[in-house]
């Protein structure tokens, strides 16, 4: 069935008020994504509700709102800032040219186990903004002719805490190993490489224990975050020279759900 010009402006017209009716009765959704996953093959961003995050890991965040069939609009006329609250930390940014609010958290203060819940609002100005940040801290404005900012719209992720520390086995070989020549290099899926040291004061590093009844040293290094892909695996090698001269390896895959 062919359809005229006058039923298909007319329906793009009906689609338009449908659009605009959402927003003024107040139809208006949102969406808050991260990088740390898990995430479909070849994309960047995760809309789990429950996510895993690794301690010390900077995660990267996309909010933005949807209207009519949960489909994107501009935050323009609508939003003015977000604010995300987690834990005891509060971040407020604005929105970019594309209509997106973009921000990231460090996790550096988390603990394995814990579960940590970020959760995103836009707002509206009415007046000044609710908040100001004055020497480092948030001050709630006080004045009693100020109109509380309008919240349009929030989402949330709950993100379970997770450590994933590299141990290492290393035969014992005729001759002790020097731990000052050995290094570790963890590979990420970005072709980026983390090369790590033995553990001294303030550079964090590998330790390389005596070796142990078994015959064996054990490297154990515990990385932040930044150091291992946010999801699937990385892969680690080690190397590290006898006081001979000789070099000796290992290497493991380790698993970053």
């Amino acid at each position: 069935m062919k359809l005229s010009t006058t039923n298909y402006s007319r329906g793009i017209a009906l689609f338009c008020l449908a659009v605009v009716a959402s927003i003024s009765s107040g139809c208006i959704y949102a969406s808050l994504a991260s990088t740390t996953g898990p995430c479909p093959p070849g994309h960047q961003w995760s809309m789990d509700r429950r996510q895993i995050v690794h301690v010390g890991e900077d995660v990267e965040f996309d909010f933005v709102l949807l209207g009519t069939f949960r489909k994107f609009i501009h935050p323009l006329g609508i939003a003015d800032y977000c604010v995300t609250n987690w834990g005891s930390e509060r971040v407020e940014v604005e929105p970019d040219a594309y209509g997106h609010f973009r921000f990231s958290l460090p996790f550096d203060i988390a603990r394995p186990g814990q579960k940590i819940k970020a959760t995103t609002a836009a707002y509206r100005m009415r007046g000044g903004r609710d908040f100001m940040r004055i020497g480092g801290e948030w001050v709630q404005s006080d004045s009693p002719y100020e109109i509380a900012d309008k919240k349009v719209a929030s989402d949330s992720i709950v993100f379970s805490v997770y450590e994933a520390p590299i141990e290492l086995k290393v035969v014992r070989p005729p001759d002790d190993l020097d731990p000052e020549t050995g290094v570790m290099r963890i590979r990420r899926a970005d072709a980026s490489m983390v090369s790590v040291y033995v553990d001294k004061p303030n550079r964090p590093g590998f330790t390389l224990s005596d070796p142990g009844p078994d015959g064996y040293y054990r490297v154990v290094y515990r990385p932040t975050g930044n150091d291992l892909n946010p999801t699937g695996t990385t892969d680690v090698d080690f190397t590290v020279y006898d006081v001979s001269g000789q070099p000796h390896h290992a290497s493991a895959t380790i698993e970053t759900p």
